[in-house]
């Protein structure tokens, strides 16, 4: 035996339109330029998890699901923080199949990467949506309605940074409430869906797209979905630099997505000042 089969995805973000999508809006997401690598080894006997940078109970389950019973030992590491929205799962699933199909000697479809990714994704999340591994594996930008197969968009690839409020969303109870407060919340609802489709024709305009995502930032606030750690963070992202800010992904906790075309390393300074975890990247990963 000899040899190493290594696959790696990136991470994503929802940009725009969280929330409104449960409900029949369109929404954007991309990919970053943070991710997984899964390396498989050869050895004798039943395969098995060597180092992993992620300890969840389920990966044994996600990796029996896709690989041989016999002759691997999985190595993940990553730069993503788990369970903030990023698409932590959906990485390791699309960069476990990619090695998968490395050591096979070829390279997976989109529609097997879709498929087994599913089969992954549900290990962790029971019925998730698809949308995390659907971007994962087309990588770039896509606009996304459930039911409907995701359409890739053209945008720049823009320097965001990314605060972490140390606290997971719990995505289910997030969206049950949202519905509970309907039709009251509809009114921000609607208008958070209107907003993905105004960001279309200004994905090229950093200020303008700024704006939006500002303002969508404010309506996730008016939906209950926010937190005041979340909606500090915003503020120091604007208050250094960043020409947007809000919440990306579920809510009550996870990251902030803050727009920063100078780069953001002064908002990354200005969060370590407060002891919030801060990184930069690029969105969509380019």
């Amino acid at each position: 035996m000899s040899g190493a089969w290594i696959g790696r995805a990136p991470g994503k973000l929802i940009l725009l339109g969280e929330h409104s999508v449960v409900v029949g809006h369109r929404a954007i997401a991309a990919a970053v330029s943070r991710g997984t690598t899964v390396r498989l080894d050869p050895i004798d006997g039943p395969t098995r998890l060597g180092e992993s940078a992620i300890q969840d109970d389920r990966l044994m389950t996600a990796l029996q699901a896709v690989l041989p019973a016999e002759g691997l030992e999985v190595h993940i590491s990553t730069d993503l923080p788990v369970g903030r929205g990023m698409g932590s799962s959906a990485a390791l699933a699309i960069a476990l199949l990619r090695a998968r199909a490395a050591r096979e000697g070829r390279a997976p479809s989109f529609a097997e990467l879709h498929r087994d990714g599913f089969v992954i994704e549900r290990v962790f999340h029971g019925n998730p949506s698809g949308l995390d591994h659907c971007v994962v594996a087309m990588g770039g930008a896509v606009l996304y309605r459930r039911g409907e197969a995701p359409t890739p968009l053209q945008m720049p690839s823009y320097a965001v940074v990314v605060l972490d409020s140390g606290v997971a969303g719990d995505t289910g109870q997030l969206v049950a409430g949202v519905a509970s407060r309907r039709p009251g919340v509809d009114p921000a609802l609607n208008r958070l869906g209107e907003l993905v489709e105004l960001a279309l024709p200004a994905l090229h305009d950093p200020h303008a797209l700024g704006g939006i995502m500002n303002e969508a930032h404010g309506r996730l606030r008016e939906i209950g979905v926010s937190t005041p750690s979340l909606d500090d963070m915003c503020a120091l992202a604007l208050q250094n630099g960043a020409l947007g800010a809000k919440l990306s992904g579920a809510g009550g906790g996870g990251v902030v997505l803050a727009l920063c075309p100078d780069g953001g390393e002064g908002l990354v300074q200005a969060a370590a000042r407060r002891k919030i975890a801060a990184f930069a990247c690029r969105l969509p990963e380019a």
